[in-house]
């Protein structure tokens, strides 16, 4: 009985500590993504299909930002959809305050 009380106090003791790690942890090796991520993945069709080249609408979006692809890459974009993003992209700055130059 007194083994039992030890091996819960110890577990629960355990817990407590485990779960403080974690939370540190979480808070001090958090990644922090672009923001125009976010954005620029919302004015996408959403389609997920990789007809761009790139891994879904989310990779597409981080590539258009780095520079790395061109608008026209997306297939079931429509010119308005391109244009927007042109237009979101060159009035949005990076973190450095640069802005992306749109690849049509």
């Amino acid at each position: 009985m007194k083994t039992l009380i030890v091996l819960i106090i110890l577990a629960v003791v355990l817990s407590g500590v485990l779960a403080f790690a974690l939370s540190f942890a979480s808070t001090k090796l958090e990644v922090k993504e672009d923001p125009r991520i976010k954005d620029v993945t919302a004015m996408l069709p959403n389609a997920n299909c990789g007809a761009c080249g790139n891994p879904g609408c989310k990779g597409m979006a981080e590539s258009l930002l780095a520079g790395e692809s061109k608008l026209t890459q997306c297939k079931p974009g429509t010119q308005e959809m391109r244009e927007q993003i042109a237009e979101y992209i060159s009035t949005h700055p990076n973190e450095d305050g640069e802005i992306t130059k749109v690849k049509w």
